[in-house]
């Protein structure tokens, strides 16, 4: 888990699976951070990591003038 100065996730990833009394938890699903499995078995569960380069979209073009303002060439 993230040290204490660092900010806490809200989503965890289960990084090696188990069963117990709470549940049955596989290998890679997400879990909210605030469960009582991740209290009782934290070695269990880890931080979501991106391995890949995310995109973000461009932002979207106004399609219209805003009142008052004028468009065109």
């Amino acid at each position: 888990m993230a040290k204490a100065s660092e900010p806490q996730p809200h989503i965890l990833v289960v990084v090696t699976g188990f069963g117990c009394a709470l549940g049955t938890f596989r290998q890679g699903e997400l879990i909210d951070a605030d469960h009582a499995a991740v209290r009782k078995y934290p070695d269990h569960f880890g931080p979501i990591l991106i391995h890949h380069q995310v995109t973000r979209r461009a932002e979207v073009e106004q399609a219209t003038a805003a009142p008052g303002e004028k468009r065109g060439a």
